[in-house]
């Protein structure tokens, strides 16, 4: 049995499965339906054009011309002989609210880094090479705490998010194919659609999960409310603790 196509461009994938194309992109997951597909059109070295029965058209792109072309050919192969007409009614886009907006985090970490280098080098200039040392590593040190205060408020954000509206499912423990235990459990849910949940710490066969309906991506393990609350307690008085030790650092050359 062949292994599915997956035709990748950066973080963006096409996978070409038994009855559907799925695309991911870094902000949702579409899945196009064979059915609803008239044709694929080859623009160019490295990109595809999906059209669909009603007209509405999807923009596919490969890393090389050797990858696009194999997906085109295996594209073709898997398009049914009767298309459904219904075309766009029939693909379903959902969002991917975990998605990282890498060109975000790339244009605030070179901010961040011009902003990290310029303050140690006006340090070492006003206050000497201690100094600009000190600060060095406390810029570090307030960093990692904000990211770790982040962390902590998007984390309770999502679980007071899937409190509300959540669906607990149970997940299985997953295998590799020699049968060694991964990390991860697996669940599928409400539309079959499969998900992993990273649980490293669990042995047991099966786990509870927590996932939002309306956003499959976001999904919790479900714990003991205590051990919960231990938990987000613990780890944001270490957090605050790193970025108020942090901020003294930064702040002691200038007070």
């Amino acid at each position: 049995m062949l292994s599915p196509q997956i035709l990748t461009k950066g973080t963006d994938t096409a996978a070409l499965e038994a009855d559907r194309l799925v695309v991911t992109t870094t902000a949702a997951r579409k899945e196009i339906p064979l059915a609803v597909v008239q044709e694929v059109r080859r623009d160019s070295g490295t990109t595809l054009t999906v059209v669909l029965t009603d007209g509405a058209t999807h923009s596919i792109t490969g890393g090389n011309p050797t990858a696009t072309s194999l997906f085109h050919t295996a594209l073709d192969a898997a398009l049914p002989e009767e298309r459904d007409p219904a075309g766009s009614s029939l693909v379903t886009v959902e969002d991917d609210p975990g998605a990282i907006p890498w060109p975000k985090v790339f244009a605030w970490g070179a901010l961040f880094l011009a902003a990290y280098t310029g303050y140690v080098w006006w340090t070492a200039l006003a206050h000497g090479g201690a100094m600009a040392v000190l600060a060095f590593f406390a810029a570090l040190g307030t960093l990692v705490g904000l990211l770790g205060v982040l962390g902590t408020v998007v984390n309770l954000r999502d679980r007071w998010t899937l409190h509300r509206r959540g669906i607990t499912v149970r997940a299985t423990a997953d295998h590799y194919p020699n049968g060694k235990r991964s990390q991860y459990y697996k669940f599928t849910d409400t539309h079959g659609n499969e998900y992993f949940q990273h649980a490293s710490s669990n042995t047991t066969p099966h786990i509870h999960v927590v996932y939002d309906p309306r956003g499959p991506g976001r999904h919790v393990q479900k714990k003991w409310l205590p051990l919960l609350i231990t938990q987000y307690v613990l780890g944001s008085l270490a957090a605050l603790g790193v970025l108020a030790l942090g901020l003294w650092g930064v702040l002691a050359p200038y007070v």
